[in-house]
């Protein structure tokens, strides 16, 4: 631990020992059971830990009214404790109110105003427009929007120029956000991270998590364009592994068919208000809707309704 930043002061403890102190130099944090901090803020007078891994934080009407970030921290409209924050421990992100907390499939985000914010290790904001924020039906990746120019070095390596940008949390990763650059029919994805480097990533059916492969780095023309040749493979391997897919889809429903037929032919007929039905070990398998019920014939009895 740095020079100054010895604990002077306990204000709350976890179960896993994480604490909320106050340092030797005055500042407020946490620190985990090793000692090693995980957040470190300014000289509040408390803190003290909340809720769904938020810190609580307490300064003076004063100070906040001479600090311009704490006076101006985006806070709910009508939240009249102006000397109490809040930091989310997953993201470091402060707020000047309680978030709201919602849930989209595996994801889950922070909501204030008209602003949504994410939970992950870099933390991104922006404004909430709800048609612009949705999950994956498979659920791989939630589509966040992206307000506003894009920075130089961003839009160097980008694929192409897109007239419309979006980022997207990805499963299990708490890291960051990344750009969507390209979504396939499996919904299966190719994006970007902060440093250029981009990714293919799909959901694994069998272990339900998220398989990434690197695919290199937009740096410059050169490794874009074979960037670009190898989402064009990607594609090939898409189509061939759904078709696999449906093959596979059509077999195991066959299977199950038959399977259901076999224990059919122990089922019995029965009669209720002058309609037939069939019942499979005391349990109803076909409702008693039908006027007459005929001896089967191979596999297949008729019935008429």
């Amino acid at each position: 631990m740095a020079e100054g930043n010895g604990i002077a002061e306990i204000f709350d403890t976890r179960e896993n020992g994480m604490k909320c102190v106050r340092f030797e130099s005055g500042d407020v944090g946490v620190v985990d059971k090793h000692g090693q901090i995980i957040l470190q803020y300014g000289k509040f007078k408390h803190a003290e830990f909340a809720d769904h891994d938020f810190v609580e934080l307490r300064s003076s009407i004063v100070e906040v009214l001479q600090n311009l970030a704490l006076r101006d921290m985006l806070r709910d409209e009508n939240c009249s404790c102006r000397h109490i924050f809040y930091v989310d421990l997953k993201s470091g992100q402060m707020y000047g109110s309680m978030p709201e907390l919602r849930r989209y499939g595996n994801f889950e985000v922070a909501f204030l105003r008209d602003y949504i914010f994410t939970r992950t290790n870099r933390c991104y904001g922006v404004e909430y427009l709800p048609t612009l924020v949705w999950p994956a039906h498979n659920g791989l990746y939630l589509i966040l929007p992206y307000i506003g120019t894009l920075e130089k070095d961003v839009l160097n390596r980008m694929l192409d120029k897109l007239h419309t940008c979006q980022r997207c949390l990805i499963k299990g990763d708490d890291a960051q956000v990344y750009w969507l650059i390209v979504q396939f029919d499996d919904e299966s994805v190719v994006v970007m991270d902060e440093e250029g480097v981009y990714y293919y990533v799909r959901l694994d059916r069998n272990t339900g998590k998220a398989v990434w492969r690197e695919l290199g780095n937009g740096g410059n023309i050169a490794e874009r364009s074979l960037i670009h040749m190898t989402i064009m493979d990607i594609r090939v391997e898409v189509r061939e592994r759904m078709k696999q897919d449906e093959e596979e889809a059509k077999k195991a429903a066959e299977r199950q068919r038959r399977k259901e037929m076999k224990t059919l032919t122990s089922a019995v007929p029965f009669q209720v208000g002058g309609k037939w039905g069939l019942r499979l070990d005391g349990r109803i398998i076909v409702p008693p809707i039908y006027r007459t019920l005929q001896a089967p014939v191979g596999k297949y009895c008729a019935m008429e309704t």
